[in-house]
């Protein structure tokens, strides 16, 4: 725990990059709320069916507003897909300016610190995004083929509600697979940081070693900081469900309330790095990647 703790004190001395961060997420949602909203003033044409949303989701409402201005609607949501890419972009690029900022210790890292560390891992963790992915899509594969193969074996034995529980057991065994490979991605990101690794490939597989070997900590920060993210959004929708938009100041309300859970999702990922770069250098490395990691070190001083 003396990891977490550390990890989170550097977190509150750090406060301005998290909101860096947030203003640069916030930005690029307003990007699409801000013409999605004026599209819906000028295509409602001051229809009262729009109201029946504030109390929940309606899809009939949904469906005949589509089914009228769907051409309307149709190039926002292609920009909101464009942005969800360059989302993920940014949170490839500010990867390496987070770990320079857990890395510096008690030293104050300048923006330009942060921006320069930011630009110059972003090519190699953007190699580094394609492998994760490469394995997540794998995983996924394999458990559906999995899946289907003993959802036949057994159709003729079992009820449909024994094959929902088939299909829901592989599909949390492929949610387990997915969360473990991308937290050997986020272990692999310091290993190239750390190191000065330059191949994804190779950092994937020591980072995977180094996760294996200590799999109750390395991974169970993960799932302990996921749980926490989740029970963030969970705490969201009941305080959604208490509080029905029926005017603007509930909506405001609802409003402040959103914003400070991306706010402390954004501060949770950058938590997590910096513990994930805590412990990186406090638990036992398998021998080979410490074998790489003392060439690498050597390497440097000779130079």
């Amino acid at each position: 725990m003396n990891t977490l703790t550390t990890s989170f004190r550097q977190l509150i001395g750090s406060l301005r990059f998290v909101w860096l961060i947030y203003g640069v997420t916030l930005v690029m949602g307003l990007l699409v709320a801000l013409p999605f909203y004026n599209t819906l003033l000028a295509e409602d044409q001051n229809s009262r069916e729009f109201l029946k949303l504030l109390d929940g989701f309606d899809y009939t409402v949904y469906s005949d507003f589509m089914h009228r201005s769907g051409r309307s609607i149709s190039p926002l949501l292609s920009v909101s897909r464009w942005l969800g890419v360059l989302s993920i972009f940014m949170s490839i690029f500010f990867a390496g300016g987070i770990l320079m900022l857990f890395s510096a210790e008690n030293r104050r890292v300048s923006m330009g610190e942060f921006l320069a560390a930011c630009s110059a891992y972003t090519g190699r963790y953007v190699y580094l995004f394609g492998v994760v992915l490469l394995f997540v899509l794998a995983g996924a594969v394999i458990w559906l083929v999995i899946g289907v193969l003993a959802g036949t074996l057994l159709s003729d034995t079992l009820t449909e509600r024994g094959l929902f529980w088939i299909g829901t057991v592989f599909f949390g065994l492929f949610g387990l697979s997915a969360t473990l490979i991308l937290c050997i991605g986020d272990y692999a990101k310091i290993l190239m940081f750390r190191n000065d690794e330059q191949r994804a490939f190779r950092a994937f597989g020591q980072a995977g070693r180094f996760v294996l070997a200590n799999l109750a900590r390395a991974y169970g920060f993960y799932i302990l900081l996921i749980g926490i993210g989740t029970a963030l959004f969970g705490l969201y929708f009941l305080i959604d469900g208490w509080i029905p938009m029926r005017n603007w100041p509930t909506i405001l309300l609802l409003f402040i309330i959103q914003q400070t859970l991306i706010f402390s999702r954004v501060g949770l990922k950058i938590w997590w790095l910096g513990t994930a770069y805590g412990l990186y250098g406090s638990l036992p490395q398998p021998t080979i990647a410490r074998l790489i990691a003392t060439e690498s070190t050597g390497q440097e001083r000779t130079n």
